[in-house]
Order: structure tokens, then C-alpha cells, then sequence
């Protein structure tokens, strides 16, 4: 397979034997204790600190290059991103939709994908668990989880960094962090990352730059350590990102292309026939924006209390988001449709309590706890008419000219949506060992989620409500539904509704030690994600009365089952992790592109089957190997509501999946000075970009990053030469219908090669 035997081509390099070294034994928090990732009888993917550094891994986007089970997109910003894990996931493109794969960094949950996008800053560990994990994380981790532990104060010297790097398209970043003691029992640490980058796209109006970054991140942590049984930690993050994004470009001409270029003359519209999309260019009407502005924060405070019985755990939490976005979303030079700049704002407000007591009694070690969560969302955009929006649909019979003069420019519809939900819930995890060798665990939790929504929609279009009541003009009907409908207004008041679902969900697992160094599990795990609402006016279906509850979807629950092997090998030089998995999803949410709207649909099953494959091999001491494989068959199962999805791949579920990494570290001579080759590669298999639509089938392809670097034997200087997409490879991360030019799409494209140096200093 393409990049697998990438770990192997270093072997030789590494020339005469070393002192042999196991490989580095990792103790992670999976199951909320302290354990060695052997003896966790779950399916988990551990990436160290030191593996962190060495690949370059900044943000969760990176960490596929590790990870073979995770997928991680941000195709159109953060508040359009997708983390999959096993081929389940969501996108966050509808705010009401909960996430399938959940993200805790340090130990607080982040309520929806994009939240979890941001700069990552140092990293002592992440986790990526696979399979449903609602026992000890709670609804919505029905696919997975991924686990984020960052470092924490140093309480007896002080230490700390700074870094710089400069790359290809004025990539600039600067990062700096220092920790230490701040007193008797009281460390802290602070750490702030800037950077900057050009666009990946040309702008053929202006020939600007577009889809460029700009990023701050800002954490400080405090510890206090009150007694030898009592300490307190607290964290505070910042994070602000503003970006010229999201452009996309023209994939693939419908048959409407030559008008829109002929209204487009003197503007630059692209002319598809003479354009590779890898040519990386896109048309943007003059006057019109693609711009994502995030602002993230968030504050904790956690109890650690050792009450000699047991441990006492409390974290609570509070977390605020938004995002203010306005976009060109007809993706071309014609002004058809627009959102003004920060026309689509999107956020939301999170407090969180989380409470858990565990110790060991005898054979049992036991834990429980209680959990609440406290969420409002809310979204606000205005869709409007462009100024081309006549001439283009002035050529269809069913618009008659009294009917076009009506449109005018900045005509459309706007929406503004509120939600407010609570979870609480209450969960046992308890593991009772039979023997020595054989042990069982069983976990349930109980949850009841409660929803309530309020949604105003208001039009500013009188053209649409003429040509609804004027039978002449009926045909234009159909597109006032699709997209800004008169009918689907609440000029009397908001639409409302509420929700409330109880559910349990938990796990039973029997694990078996052939040896110290060689285990296996059997375990079934049950997950559950909460229904809601699609904040969006495109999920009424009432026209005329428009009501909340036609908003509403229900819950999606995942049955799973699994078979592990853990193995270490020769001395601990070699761990092989090993599962087989068959998943059941009912009543999976999808979320599908209406051609304007993101809207959630409701199937009745998918299933998602296959077998993963890990190892780690460290043949001597200078050099560490890699190589994950994962098989995944995930697919739509037959519904009679939607006979179209039966038996088809799911979307962005490639069926094999590989990844290896090398590193080689050796000393240069007498120097003092060490140098290190590290490279990484990625295979996916062909892949839908969207339900398995033909035309949207992105080919298998292969990602390949490396990096060379040079430092002192105490690490306090480093320098690094690095490349990701090191072959330039081309690809899409996701296809979508262009908007109003049917049988025409857009692309957003995978990055290019980028490269640069980095320079970092310690003390």
C-alpha cells in the first residue's frame, strides 16, 4: 500500500547497531485513570509529546498524519470543519447539530467541531479513542473521542521557549512560553502563539490573495498545591483567528456556465474549459468578501483531592464562541447571492460541572460521577440578491419582466435562531478483577438532554411573494422555496419549540492477560447523540405556518462490539495494537448541502465495519518506526424513506487508510550536536466527498512531510528544514453544487506543498 513501507527506508541509514531501547511506554488517561495503553481494554491511538515535536503536529488537522481511524477537515473555516473517526462524524456547518466525535482538552469538553480547530500550543499527549466512549465522556462521543493533555506548571525551576518560523507564502510564526514557580506550593505557566500566512488562492478579479490566516492563541495555567492530598489547577485560554477564507473553485461546468461568463464579461469570470482547478484561481464578485472572524475563550478549575479512601475529581468550566462570516457563496464573478461581511454570525455559550469520586476496593476498582452542561446557541445571517440576480434568471420563460424589475439588489431573507440546552447526567465505570488474568468492567450512565429553540424569519423580497400568487409565474416558485421562501416567515413572532430525551448508554468489556506483555479484550460499548434542531430557515417543511418542531431531529444512537489485541514484543522493542470493530448507527444524522443551506437528515441506519492495525518498532536506538492501517467499510443500510442512500459508501469514509512515520536521531561526531531525519506519510483509498455522488469521488491519494533538523544535546537550541505536501500532491477536501449553476461544482482544495525553517530556543 502506498506509504507503508516509508517506515522501512531509514533502516539502512541508520548504520552500525546501537544500544537497543524499548519502545517509549505510554500512560494515558483514557478511562480516567492513570494507565499504561496496553492495559486499556479500548481501542486507542497515543501520540506523545516527543512524537508531537518531531512530526511538527500544531493543531488537530495534523494529527491525521498519525492516526489512521481520524479524519480531520476544515474544508470551509472552522465553523465548516469535520472530525470522523471509523467513518462516522459530523460536519459543524449547522450550529444545532451536536458533534459525533468529541474533543476534551484538559478534561473540558468542547461543545462542537470547529471549537476544537484552533492552535493547540504545547502538548504533553493526545488521545484518540475509537468507538463510542458515552459511558465516562457523554453524549456525543458516539464515534470516538480525542483526548488532549497539555503540560502543566513546572513548581520547581523555571524553564521555558521561544520559537520562530518562516515559510513559502509569508508563513510567519512566533511562540513563546515560560513556567516555573511562583511561590511556595504555587507554579505557573504562560504560553502565546501569532501567526500569519498569505492566501493559497488567487482572486482573478484583483489577482489578490485570498483564503490567507491569521491566528493568536493565548493559555496560562496555574497550580496550587494546598496540602500533599489537596491541589488546584486553573486555565485560561484566548484564541482569535481572522482569515479571508473561504473561497472555492470552479470543479466541474454545468450547462448554465456561458451565461453566467457571458453577464461576467470584463469581470474575469473563470472560463472552466481553459482552467485547472489546481491552477488554484477563484472569482469573487468586486465588492464581495469570503471572511471567517472566531473569537474563543474559555476559563477551569479543577479539585484534585486525595480522600485516602479515593480520589476526588471536580472540574467546571465556561467556554464562549463566535464566528461572524461573510461570503460570495455563488462562488463566481457574477453577483448573484451574497452574505455581507459579518452578515452570518454563529455562536455559543457553554458552563460545565463534572464530578467524580474513584478509588479501588479489593478487586474492584470503582468509579462515579455526575455531569451538567448548560449551552446557548444562537445564529444570525441574511442571504441577499446580487446585482447580476435579474439578468441571470431573465432568460427563464417562467420570469416575466414585471416580475425581474421587482428583484432588486440586496433583496432576500434573513434568519435568526436561539437555542438553549441542558444535559445532565450521572455515570458508574467499574472494573472487577476475577483473577489475576481475567477481568470485566461494566460503565452505564444515564442522560437527559433538554432543548428548546426559538426561530425568527423574516423576508425582505416582495418579488417572491408576487410571483408566488401570479400563476404566469409560477416557475419561479420552485426557487423561492429552495432558497429565501415568503411563505417561511414568522412576522408574528418567533417560531419556538422544545425537546426533551432521556437515554442510557454504557459499556461491558471482558479483558484477558496472556502475559505482561500480551493482552486482549472483547467489549460491546453503546453511544448516543442527542437530537436538536437545524438552525436554518431551510428546515422548515411547513410552509405558511411555519413551526418550531419542524426544525426538530431526533437522537442517533451507535451499537458497537470489538475484539483487541495488544502486543509487546522482543524486549519491548516492538508494540502491535490490534481491532476488529462492527458498528451500528440508528437514526444517523447527515447533514446535506441543499445548494444554499446545510440541512440535517435523519436515515434510519448506517453501519460501519472493519479492522485496524498499529505498531511501533524501535530496532535501535536511534530510530523509531510507525505504521498504522486501518480497513473501514461504512456505508448507508436500507431506509425506506431514502432508498437512494441504500448500500452506498458513506461520505468521506475512504475504505483503506495508511500511515507511517520514521524518525532517525544521531549524534554528529564530538560536536555536541545531534541531527534528526524525520518523514511521514498518509495514504487514503478513493473517497465520496459528498453522498456518494459520482461526480464528487475524490481518487486515492498519498501526503508525504518531512523534516531535518539540527540541536545541541540538551535540546537548547533546535533548527529545522521542513516540508508538508512534500510532492505538491493535488486534491480536494470537499466538492459541492455551485450555487445556482447547476450541474456545475466547486471545490475546496487540500493545501499546497509548503515548506520553511524553524528555529527554537530553551532554557
Amino acid at each position: 500500500m502506498a506509504g507503508s513501507a516509508l517506515a522501512l527506508t531509514l533502516v539502512t541509514a541508520a548504520g552500525a547497531a546501537h544500544a537497543q531501547t524499548a519502545v517509549e511506554e505510554v500512560i494515558v488517561t483514557a478511562t480516567k485513570r492513570q494507565e499504561a495503553l496496553i492495559d486499556v481494554p479500548l481501542a486507542v491511538t497515543a501520540v506523545t509529546g516527543t512524537q508531537l515535536k518531531a512530526s511538527g503536529i500544531r493543531d488537530l488537522r495534523d494529527m491525521t498524519a498519525l492516526a489512521p481511524s481520524l479524519s480531520a477537515q476544515t474544508p470551509g473555516g472552522d465553523s465548516d470543519s469535520s472530525l470522523r473517526i471509523r467513518g462516522i462524524g459530523t460536519l459543524s456547518t449547522n450550529p444545532g447539530l451536536e458533534s459525533a466525535v468529541g474533543v476534551v482538552i484538559d478534561g473540558v469538553v468542547r461543545a462542537r467541531t470547529g471549537v476544537a480547530m484552533s492552535e493547540l500550543g504545547d502538548v504533553e499527549r493526545i488521545e484518540v479513542l475509537r468507538g463510542p466512549q458515552g459511558t465516562l465522556y457523554g453524549a456525543n462521543t458516539s464515534a470516538g473521542l480525542i483526548n488532549i493533555v497539555t503540560p502543566g506548571p513546572n513548581m520547581d525551576s523555571f524553564e521555558g521557549y521561544a520559537e520562530g518560523t518562516y515559510g513559502n507564502y509569508n508563513w510567519m510564526r512566533a511562540a513563546a512560553g515560560v513556567s516555573g514557580p511562583l511561590g511556595d506550593g504555587v507554579g505557573g505557566r504562560l504560553e502565546a502563539i501569532i501567526q500569519k500566512r498569505d492566501g493559497l488562492l488567487e482572486e482573478i478579479n484583483s489577482g489578490d490573495d485570498i483564503n490567507r490566516m491569521e491566528r493568536l492563541f493565548v493559555r496560562a495555567k496555574v497550580r496550587v498545591d494546598a496540602t500533599e492530598n489537596l491541589r488546584f489547577n486553573f486555565i485560561a485560554d484566548y484564541t482569535k483567528r481572522n482569515e479571508d477564507c473561504c473561497a472555492a473553485v470552479l470543479a466541474k461546468a454545468g450547462p448554465v456556465l456561458a451565461k453566467s461568463n457571458a453577464l461576467a464579461a470584463g469581470r474575469g469570470y473563470l472560463n472552466a474549459g481553459s482552467l485547472d482547478p489546481f491552477d488554484r484561481i477563484a472569482a469573487t464578485t468586486p465588492g464581495r468578501v469570503n471572511q471567517e472572524d472566531v473569537t474563543d475563550f474559555g476559563f477551569s478549575g479543577q479539585i484534585d483531592w486525595d480522600l485516602g479512601f479515593a480520589q476526588f475529581v471536580s472540574i467546571s468550566a465556561f467556554r464562549k464562541w463566535q464566528a461572524n462570516r461573510g461570503q460570495d457563496f455563488d462562488h463566481s464573478g457574477v453577483d448573484l447571492g451574497y452574505i455581507d461581511k459579518d452578515g452570518l454570525r454563529a455562536g455559543f455559550t457553554q458552563a460545565t460541572q463534572e464530578v467524580r469520586l474513584l478509588g479501588t476496593t479489593g478487586r474492584l476498582d470503582w468509579l462515579v460521577g455526575g455531569y451538567y452542561s448548560h449551552q446557548e446557541i444562537f445564529q444570525d445571517f441574511a442571504y441577499k440578491m446580487g446585482a447580476s440576480y435579474a439578468d441571470f434568471f431573465g432568460g427563464a420563460a417562467a420570469f416575466k419582466p414585471a416580475t425581474l424589475a421587482a428583484w432588486k439588489p440586496g433583496d432576500g431573507a434573513q434568519g435568526l435562531s436561539n437555542q438553549k440546552g441542558d444535559d445532565f447526567a450521572v455515570f458508574t465505570h467499574d472494573t472487577f478483577h476475577i483473577t489475576d488474568k481475567l477481568a470485566v468492567t461494566g460503565g452505564l450512565r444515564y442522560t437527559v438532554n433538554e432543548k428548546s429553540v426559538s426561530v425568527l424569519s423574516i423576508n425582505f423580497n416582495p418579488a417572491c411573494d408576487a410571483a408566488l400568487a401570479n400563476g404566469d409565474t409560477a416557475g419561479i416558485g420552485a426557487f423561492c422555496l429552495f432558497f429565501w421562501d415568503t411563505r417561511i416567515k414568522t412576522d408574528n413572532g418567533a417560531a419556538t419549540d422544545s425537546r426533551r430525551e432521556t437515554e442510557f448508554s454504557g459499556t461491558a468489556v471482558m479483558d484477558y492477560a496472556f502475559t505482561d506483555h500480551a493482552k486482549s479484550y472483547l467489549s460491546y460499548s453503546r453511544g448516543y447523540k442527542s437530537g436538536g434542531y437545524n438552525l436554518d430557515r431551510a428546515g422548515f417543511t411547513t410552509p405558511g405556518t411555519p413551526r418550531g418542531s419542524d426544525l426538530a431531529f431526533g437522537p442517533e444512537t451507535t451499537d458497537a462490539y470489538e475484539a483487541g489485541l495488544k502486543l509487546e514484543l522482543f524486549e519491548n522493542k516492538l508494540r502491535i495494537n490490534t481491532a476488529v470493530f462492527h458498528q451500528v448507527v440508528k437514526g444517523f444524522q447527515l447533514v446535506e448541502f441543499t445548494g444554499v443551506a446545510f440541512r440535517v437528515r435523519r436515515l434510519a441506519e448506517a453501519l460501519t465495519s472493519g479492522a485496524e492495525v498499529e505498531a511501533t518498532w524501535r530496532p535501535i536506538d536511534s530510530l523509531t518506526l510507525t505504521q498504522g492501517v486501518t480497513y473501514t467499510d461504512a456505508r448507508y443500510t436500507n431506509d425506506p424513506g431514502n432508498v437512494a442512500f441504500a448500500g452506498k459508501q458513506m461520505e468521506q469514509s475512504p475504505k483503506w487508510t495508511s500511515v507511517s512515520s520514521a524518525t532517525y536521531k544521531f549524534p554528529i561526531g564530538d560536536s555536541g550536536f545531534n541531527g534528526q531525519i524525520y518523514a511521514d506519510a498518509r495514504y487514503v483509498s478513493d473517497q465520496y466527498l459528498a453522498a456518494f455522488d459520482p461526480l464528487r469521488i475524490q481518487k486515492g491519494y498519498t501526503l508525504v512531510n518531512a523534516r531535518l533538523s539540527l540541536s545541541t544535546n540538551e535540546e537548547r537550541w533546535r533548527v529545522e528544514l521542513w516540508a508538508r505536501n512534500l510532492f505538491n500532491t493535488e486534491y480536494s477536501r470537499r466538492k459541492i453544487p455551485t450555487t445556482f449553476q447547476t450541474g456545475s461544482f466547486s471545490a475546496f482544495l487540500g493545501d499546497p506543498r509548503t515548506y520553511g525553517v524553524t528555529l527554537r530556543a530553551s532554557f
